[in-house]
């Protein structure tokens, strides 16, 4: 009896420890993704002291959560060195509201839309005022120059090449954040700056948000996930555009939106035509 008690204890003893052994096995399956987001983007992404928040924060905690054959591990940097990791492959994925550029999408896999930009002008209250792009450049307003790695810099470059008898002031620079470009419109320097309406109201209580108002909407953009070009990213990239559909159609992507955007831009006139419209 005490030596088939044992062996009893014994044989349970193995099962769980191969039941560990097992589960911890499963847990180290899990592919690492390194996703980098740039610093300065409130409210798509907020570098927090609970890892990644914002709106984009909680999309790839989300997709994380989902996708169990996966472990995303966000990291935060300028925008310029997002781009150099992803070309090199330091990084898999980069995360913000990226928005088509031929280049980036010629040179990056990328996913479906993974949200839907409202883009505003952003003026001074009682500084002078456009409600397009035609009439910026009509009237000869200046504009805060753009980071030439922001997708910003390309729709407005675009503009350009489209309109060469109307063209905007439009001038490059490095990296810039949100508040810093909006604070040289309050403070009179320039006279408007072209953001999506979330980023407006992100600064619309602080002393230089004050002083700025945004115009009607002047247009929609998608924003898109962009990956490193590997054979593993290629199965990534098809196993996150699952999961984007999927939390489009169920709605978790509205839901987001109306609790990090201030509004619902999958409501807006020509969003069921914007979104996704690159792919």
């Amino acid at each position: 009896m005490q030596l088939s008690h044992f062996i009893s204890r014994a044989a349970l003893a193995g099962l769980t420890i191969f039941g560990l052994s097992t589960a911890a096995g499963s847990a180290s399956a899990a592919t690492t993704v390194t996703v980098a987001a740039p610093n300065g983007n409130s409210p798509y992404i907020i570098n927090t002291d609970h890892g990644a928040g914002g709106y984009y924060g909680a999309l790839i905690k989300k997709i994380d959560r989902d996708l169990p054959q996966y472990k995303f591990k966000t990291t935060f940097t300028s925008q310029n060195a997002v781009f150099a990791g992803l070309q090199s492959g330091k990084y898999d994925v980069a995360m913000s509201n990226f928005w088509y550029n031929k280049q980036r999408f010629n040179n990056y896999y990328y996913t479906r839309a993974n949200g839907l930009d409202d883009l505003r002008l952003v003026e001074r209250k009682n500084g002078k005022h456009a409600n397009s792009l035609a009439e910026v450049a009509k009237k000869k307003l200046t504009v805060v120059p753009v980071s030439t790695s922001d997708a910003r810099y390309s729709l407005l470059e675009n503009y350009n090449q489209q309109h060469p008898n109307n063209k905007l002031n439009l001038k490059g620079i490095g990296d810039q954040t949100t508040g810093d470009a909006l604070k040289q419109v309050a403070s009179g320097k320039y006279d408007v700056a072209v953001y999506p309406y979330a980023a407006y109201k992100s600064v619309q209580t602080t002393a230089a948000g004050k002083n700025l108002t945004a115009s009607k909407s002047i247009g929609l953009e998608s924003s898109y996930f962009l990956l490193h070009k590997s054979p593993a990213n290629k199965k990534l990239t098809a196993a996150m555009n699952k999961e984007l559909k999927k939390l489009h159609d169920d709605g978790y992507l509205k839901k987001l939106t109306k609790k990090y955007l201030y509004e619902n831009t999958f409501k807006l006139p020509g969003a069921q035509k914007e979104f996704n419209a690159h792919n």
